[in-house]
């Protein structure tokens, strides 16, 4: 399988691009139904003739690109559906009717809190445009409308627990405005295997009650069912017990599967080497 990842230098791009190599190398031998023999990588640093190039071979598409901290508003729709439409129109050029995923976001709903949001204005713009194109070119589309990504990304951007793990981990100063504001969120590790649950046809379908997803087995869109709701206080003070443990010795309970233990990770991804040396403490008898 020839698969195309779009925004792969990105976060998510990044951390997909990795597991499908590690597939590809007989690494990572839990997807057996998984047979990938190209990775086509596209980017902001990529060229026309190579996306012309990848969307004449692709098997299956990840289209991850997008923009979020653009300088000017109107930049919003030009990121986020003006490319959408230049894939799309590529894969149309060649008949290709691989599978496609769009990574959209909450915010797509236009709802609540985000009712007045451009940037979930142009991401319900790239949806429509990629529903369009189901119906006209009879492809599979996987609509994902993600909530708060939780993954190793650059501080002070556009995640919170990420700024949050690299304070913690390196002694910077951070504010928490609200303590009880509360996220939802979804680990990076989990959001990969959802991208392999959909290649294998396996991925969960849903609707939205304004913000909240709705499992639906004939959903409009897909989702990736394992998130978290934590609140930031929740968050900061765990990191706070992960920062301690060298010294207190003591962790809080991270069973399998469980929010503390994903945060851990993501901490420790952020821990300057010379951290992980522990203090040793030790009786010594002075009898000889």
């Amino acid at each position: 399988m020839n698969i195309l990842i779009t925004g792969a230098k990105g976060m998510v791009g990044t951390a997909l691009v990795n597991n499908l190599k590690n597939i590809r190398d007989n690494k990572n031998r839990k997807r057996p139904n998984i047979s990938v023999e190209n990775i086509y990588e596209y980017d902001l640093d990529s060229t026309p003739e190579e996306l012309d190039q990848y969307c004449q071979k692709a098997d299956f598409v990840f289209n991850l690109a997008g923009v979020n901290r653009p300088e000017n508003p109107e930049d919003f729709m030009k990121g986020n559906f003006g490319f959408a439409s230049d894939l799309l129109n590529t894969l149309k050029k060649y008949n290709n009717k691989a599978t496609i995923m769009l990574s959209s976001s909450i915010q797509a709903t236009l709802a609540g809190r985000f009712g007045n949001s451009e940037y979930g204005r142009s991401k319900k713009a790239g949806e429509e445009l990629f529903f369009d194109y189901a119906n006209e070119t009879g492809a599979k589309v996987a609509v994902y409308r993600f909530p708060n990504l939780m993954g190793h990304s650059r501080p002070k951007y556009n995640s919170a627990v990420s700024t949050f793990c690299w304070a913690v981990a390196n002694d910077e100063e951070f504010t928490v405005n609200d303590r009880n504001t509360e996220l939802e969120l979804l680990y990076i590790d989990d959001l990969v295997e959802g991208m392999f649950d959909l290649i294998e046809g396996k991925e969960k379908h849903c609707e939205f009650d304004g913000v909240e997803t709705v499992i639906k087995e004939d959903g409009k869109y897909c989702c990736v069912p394992v998130t978290h709701k934590v609140t930031l206080g929740e968050i900061v003070d765990l990191l706070q017990q992960f920062k301690e443990q060298p010294t207190t010795l003591m962790m809080p309970k991270m069973p399998e599967g469980s929010f503390a233990k994903k945060l851990y990770s993501l901490y420790l991804t952020y821990l300057p080497t010379e951290k992980f040396k522990y203090a040793l403490k030790m009786n010594v008898d002075d009898r000889g």
